[in-house]
């Protein structure tokens, strides 16, 4: 009799993992609590433009999405972003960051760009760190304690804390070198400074290109993705939330839609708040942040020139918003599409869930864009929330018998992580 394999939660990491058993022999059902496959890389519609509900592009760091795109018949839709620098705002400056750097790391501390935000004696100080001995470096060191210790903190609060701060939502000192890649303590180790492996991972992106996205919406794979776990012979179900889980008779006896689906393995590709609601054994860390996307569509000919580059980043608490990307700048195709109208995105944690963010949104867009666009020149807005946006790491992945957890549950966030946490070796 074949493996009974029951995942829960339609996103890309659910479908990936879906796919494997199916193609391993498993008989495998996919339940999906929301109307549509994709989680928190799904489309949405805005001004009659399909737009990334979530991720617009992913990280290079690693082969596995790429290659899993290509598997899938999307290659020839892969596309690099516009190669413009990004910005930060601060409350008594705006700045274009670094284009010699990697996750804000300057790895050319003495150029004139990096001079002119940090400052001449910043800048010699941080070119010293190849010369001093890097020392013992823990698996759990921070970005924050390191970046100091060795660069300084003028290079940590104004080069990495924008960069990294506006994609993991988390302090510098709350994130670990390896939530960035599990792999790079030791790669730290290997190069025996930051500069060193700054220069190493800026050589390996790919065309000079630490992400890429596709032509129409990174939301694309995961639908292709969805389409060749039909093919598989996954069964999907849409609009069907699981309500609880209990393990017996070596069994997972999972209650959903009305009636009990049994398997032999059960999949968790769920935020890990919902993966403890339904397994209450499981040990998670707390709940990360909940990020919220709001999406204008804007009619504003003074953002033809792209003055503020691809997007900006804002410190200090100069928005409400942590962040904002010109998507129109940033991608070509969009560009193209939206016809003359600009899209930008901004991103907020959220701390209120009453907060009506969207009515902050046009403000902010002015501010960290340096223009001022009246109200109505809004043609279009929506606002999207991902709950527990940044997880915390999960030591064992399989903690219960017949328990798999993938994806958020398993404490991965970002589609190089997912993707390359399903391809061994990447």
């Amino acid at each position: 009799m074949a493996e009974r394999v029951l995942v829960v939660g339609g996103g890309i990491a659910g479908l990936l993992a879906a796919r494997r058993h199916a193609r391993r022999g498993a008989v495998v059902t996919v339940l999906e609590s929301g109307p549509g496959w994709g989680g928190r890389v799904s489309p949405v519609r805005v001004a009659g433009l399909t737009l990334d509900a979530g991720a617009e592009s992913f990280a290079t760091r690693t082969p596995a999405v790429e290659a899993l795109v290509r598997e899938l018949g999307l290659g020839g839709s892969l596309v690099a972003p516009t190669r413009a620098p990004a910005w930060v705002v601060t409350p008594d400056r705006s700045y274009p960051l670094p284009t010699t750097g990697w996750l804000g790391i300057p790895t050319r501390p003495l150029h004139h760009e990096v001079r002119r935000i940090i400052g001449w004696g910043a800048a010699a100080e941080a070119a010293l760190e190849r010369s001093r001995p890097l020392g013992e470096v823990a698996d759990d060191a921070t970005v924050g304690s390191l970046v100091r210790a060795r660069l300084g903190v003028r290079v940590a609060d104004l080069l990495v804390a924008p960069v990294l701060q506006g994609v993991y939502s988390r302090p510098l000192d709350e994130l670990p070198l390896a939530a960035i890649d599990p792999t790079l303590p030791q790669q730290l180790r290997d190069a025996g400074s930051l500069l060193a492996l700054a220069e190493r991972r800026r050589r390996l992106a790919p065309a000079g290109s630490a992400v890429l996205g596709l032509e129409g919406g990174v939301w694309r794979i995961t639908a292709a993705l969805a389409d060749s776990a039909r093919e598989a012979g996954v069964r999907l179900v849409v609009a069907t939330s699981a309500d609880s889980a209990q393990r017996r008779d070596g069994a997972w006896h999972v209650h959903a839609g009305g009636g009990t689906l049994v398997a032999d393995t059960l999949v968790l590709a769920v935020p890990q708040p919902e993966a403890q609601r339904l397994v209450p054994e499981l040990l998670v860390p707390p709940a990360g942040r909940t990020v919220a996307l709001a999406t204008l569509v804007l009619r504003a000919p003074e953002l033809d020139g792209a003055p503020r580059g691809t997007g900006v980043l804002a410190l200090g608490g100069v928005t409400r918003a942590k962040a904002l990307t010109h998507a129109t700048a940033k991608w070509r195709w969009l560009r193209r599409r939206a016809d003359g109208r600009h899209v930008v995105r901004l991103s907020y944690a959220v701390t209120d869930p009453d907060e009506d963010l969207l009515a902050c949104a046009l403000a902010d867009a002015n501010r960290l864009l340096g223009v001022d666009l009246p109200p109505d020149r809004v043609l279009a807005s929506t606002l999207v929330e991902w709950p527990d946006a940044s997880p915390g790491a999960v030591r064992d992945r399989r903690p219960l018998p017949g328990l798999e957890l993938v994806g958020a549950a398993a404490g991965l966030s970002g589609l190089a992580s997912i993707a390359g946490a399903e391809t061994p070796g990447t």
